[in-house]
């Protein structure tokens, strides 16, 4: 059974956008481990089954690549540009991990991560279609998402949610997905704050990578003006995983227990005191 260390990915998340890999494997080597692995392994040995070929059917088990050269991708992730308001926050989060007194967010509470930290966490994703519906399955802490297919905007009176209300829609074959109506109890990622207007667009298409294998690619957009200076970019690719299936018999997501020898949970003052 997988065991959770939300703080630890915390970490890690903060360290790999500003390029610290090798920081990073101190605080969860089980997970840069599998990484590692994965991309000294030809990438056509994550298809024993092939995908569907219709390009609008993601249906199935993708995992997110770090490594963007697969598809011959070289350019350098962008930061995020903060707002007055952004950048202080920041900072007391930093500051406040540098002294030994973590502010605890969702993710360490065992909660739904939140958008868009959801789709940057480097586990798998199963896509399911229902009528009307696409449905993503995230391996992460069992976060569920629906993508309604059947509407242009959220219904009115929708309440605020970690996960938010996700509208989406085809263009071309690309499947465009806008997450709104979300709550304020999460992040961007690991020590980027948001505020209550958070909007997250997502971009997704299906294409062969260099080796012949398919990746999911993901273009994301965060647009937040209380805590961004200006729409925050970044792009992932996620192979197509049908050795996953097959090998782990479990449909290539395993269960994910965070509550389960949870080390990182919070006292009253919202800090994190376990090592």
């Amino acid at each position: 059974m997988r065991r959770s260390k939300s703080l630890k990915y915390a970490c890690i998340a903060a360290l790999a956008v500003a390029g610290l890999a090798s920081a990073a494997a101190a605080q969860d080597l089980s997970i840069i481990e599998r990484l590692t692995a994965e991309d000294k392994a030809d990438p056509k040995s994550f298809e024993p089954t092939p995908p569907p070929s219709d390009p609008r059917d993601f249906t199935g088990v993708w995992h997110v690549s770090r490594f963007p050269k697969t598809q011959g991708d070289t350019a350098r992730q962008p930061e995020p540009v903060f707002t007055a308001m952004g950048a202080a926050e920041v900072k007391r989060l930093v500051d406040s991990e540098a002294g030994g007194r973590v502010v605890a967010d969702a993710g360490t509470q065992c909660l739904p991560h939140g958008m868009p930290r959801l789709v940057f966490s480097p586990y798998p994703i199963r896509f399911t279609y229902m009528p009307g519906k696409i449905v993503m399955l995230h391996e992460v802490n069992h976060n569920v998402r629906i993508v309604h297919m059947d509407r242009s905007a959220p219904p009115a009176g929708e309440p605020l949610s970690f996960l938010g209300y996700s509208v989406g829609r085809w263009e071309g074959n690309t499947l465009v997905v806008v997450t709104t109506i979300l709550n304020d109890q999460t992040r961007i990622e690991a020590n980027v704050p948001r505020g209550p207007k958070l909007k997250v667009t997502e971009r997704w298409t299906k294409a062969k990578n260099i080796f012949g294998a398919t990746d999911l690619a993901v273009t994301v957009t965060t647009e937040d003006p209380d805590f961004l200076a200006q729409p925050w970019t970044r792009r992932l690719y996620f192979a197509y995983r049908s050795d996953l299936e097959k090998n782990l018999r479990s449909d290539g997501v395993v269960e994910y227990s965070c509550e389960e020898n949870n080390r990182n949970a919070p006292g009253a003052d919202h800090i994190v005191t376990a090592k």
